[in-house]
């Protein structure tokens, strides 16, 4: 999964099974291949996200960000919930590990399958949604990827539920590869937006026939030994809802600014053919003068998902910093071990707070130069009021989908969802009036990027209450206004410093960074009680074995 792909919270890195398979992985080193691989993933998508706007032309590169944006929150449902359910039942029953793998292939003849052929035969309603027809074929030939993460995330949980991490973490740095190779690929060779589909669509295809391979199908089960398919189904569906949510809350704005913005044109066509140059300066070059309106909406997705692709950086890095964490306290509210809850609580969120704000402050210092670094310099231009909004509004959804995992992870998915659900409905409904207020440009991405970070700072505030209510713990009134502060002090340093060069900006970077971790240490924030903290973390995994 790219940035623009954000990933859900990562599934479980050492589910502790009842007897050990044959050489099995330490649970310390998974937890290190694992991360790994999602960063290697991370960084593989943002490979993609930063070149392809270099091989393609800016409505193209819209067009492909539209696309990605119906079908990533699928396919990230699909595979997290698929690779948690198959690893969960493998864990609990070891020895059955490979009747576990065929009754996940039988649950998605049940639910992948049809969802893909589903997602194809309503490709055409996907694209009369977004007043746009033309994205009928590409997003045909994307439910094939629908498919095929279906059944690749079974074999993907039963590796993981067998403690085979270093297999898990293998086979997605051989796909973060290979999807890289292919969309990039097949984009440079001119085959436009299809090109970059196929490529997806191939590697997704390579990545399971080799999967098949390293993990192995289940083969003849004896009737006896044969896993039911309706309990995985019940636990695949309970985790569903939350996961479809929490997608939805990370591609609802740019799939409204895609309908809304081709509705704003389609309105002010007269406008744009009389006045293109004062109202879109930058459709000269990126467009060619076409005045299509699905072309030009598709310029202004592009233009946002280059601002997603920075900020959502805070969100990915947290994520893969977080596996040591998860099992811990999944493990202390099954015990029903309070204390240590809340402490792993205030650890997780806490520095989840310091080090994703860390990226996010840099970003917003001086969003432009950033931007301009990756991306050409309408990029740049356009994009960089957006970023810094919504670089400190995926700040509050880093410690929202956390909290939402610990509750998940706790047993109070209720929780989760109505918090999920809540934040969903605010980022829809607050895009949905307030982009056609705005003219395009930096204008409307300003508008979408401000109201998806308000919700999400409210998500981030409603799970957090949540956690509070039911495990008595969440984030401390004093970090929260330590962090703060040293967020307006790195600001203020950043944008004091005239540096505009692409290397005096990472310098300039470099300098925010030390000066938003100078106040945290000067205030109290960081010191000496955390480098105990960590240590305990270790320590703690020392006694399970985890080495």
């Amino acid at each position: 999964m790219s940035p623009s792909e954000p990933q859900p919270p990562p599934e479980p890195a050492a589910a502790p099974p009842a007897a050990p398979p044959a050489a099995p992985t330490g649970a310390g080193r998974g937890v290190l291949y694992i991360a790994f691989a999602k960063l290697y993933f991370m960084v593989a998508g943002a490979v993609i996200e930063f070149r392809l706007p270099a091989v393609l032309a800016r409505s193209v590169f819209g067009a492909y960000a539209v696309v990605s944006s119906v079908v990533s929150p699928i396919n990230n449902v699909l595979v997290t919930g698929s690779i948690q359910a198959v690893s969960r039942f493998t864990a609990q029953r070891p020895e059955a590990a490979r009747a576990v793998e065929a009754a996940g292939l039988r649950m998605h003849l049940f639910i992948g399958l049809p969802v893909a052929i589903l997602f194809i035969a309503l490709s055409p309603l996907w694209a009369w949604l977004l007043h746009d027809m033309a994205k009928t074929g590409p997003l045909m030939l994307a439910g094939a990827i629908v498919a095929g993460y279906s059944f690749y995330a079974v074999l993907v949980g039963t590796a993981n539920g067998r403690r085979e991490f270093g297999k898990q973490a293998g086979l997605d740095v051989t796909f973060a590869t290979l999807r890289a190779l292919g969309i990039l690929g097949l984009a440079a060779a001119g085959l436009g937006l299809y090109g970059a589909i196929a490529g997806w669509v191939a590697a997704v295809a390579i990545i399971l026939t080799i999967a098949t391979i390293v993990i192995g199908l289940p083969g003849r089960i004896a009737p006896a030994d044969v896993v039911p398919v309706r309990p995985m189904l019940r636990f695949f569906a309970g985790v569903a809802v939350y996961l479809i949510l929490l997608n939805l809350i990370m591609f609802v704005d740019q799939l409204l600014l895609k309908r809304l913005a081709t509705e704003w044109y389609r309105e002010h066509g007269q406008t744009l053919a009389t006045d293109l140059d004062r109202m879109l300066p930058w459709a000269r070059d990126a467009t060619g003068f076409s005045l299509d309106p699905s072309a030009l909406a598709d310029v202004q997705v592009a233009y946002y998902r280059a601002v997603q692709n920075l900020a959502r950086l805070s969100y990915q890095a947290i994520l893969a910093a977080t596996f040591v964490i998860f099992p811990l306290v999944s493990r202390s509210t099954f015990d029903a071990d309070q204390d240590t809850t809340r402490r792993y609580v205030n650890i997780t969120l806490r520095y989840s707070l310091v080090f994703a704000t860390a990226l996010a402050v840099v970003m917003a210092a001086n969003p432009e130069p950033l931007l301009d670094i990756p991306y050409a310099a309408d990029y740049a231009r356009l994009g960089a009021p957006a970023l810094t909004t919504l670089a400190l509004g995926n700040v509050a959804f880093s410690i929202f989908a956390i909290a939402g995992t610990i509750l998940n992870g706790a047993g109070l998915s209720r929780d989760a969802i109505i918090s999920a659900a809540v934040t969903l409905a605010v980022a829809a409904v607050g895009n949905a009036i307030v982009i056609p207020m705005c003219d395009p440009g930096s204008e409307v991405l300003v508008a979408a990027a401000t109201t998806t970070g308000c919700a999400m700072v409210l998500g981030a505030a409603l799970s957090g209450w949540f956690l509070w209510l039911r495990l008595g713990a969440f984030l401390p009134v004093k970090s929260l206004a330590r962090v703060a502060a040293a967020v307006v002090a790195a600001i203020a340093v950043g944008r004091l410093i005239p540096f505009r060069t692409p290397l005096m900006t990472l310098v300039e970077a470099a300098i925010v960074g030390l000066v938003y971790l100078t106040v945290l240490v000067v205030t109290g924030e960081l010191g000496k009680a955390d480098l105990r903290a960590i240590a305990q973390v270790r320590a703690k995994r020392g006694q399970g074995g985890d080495s």
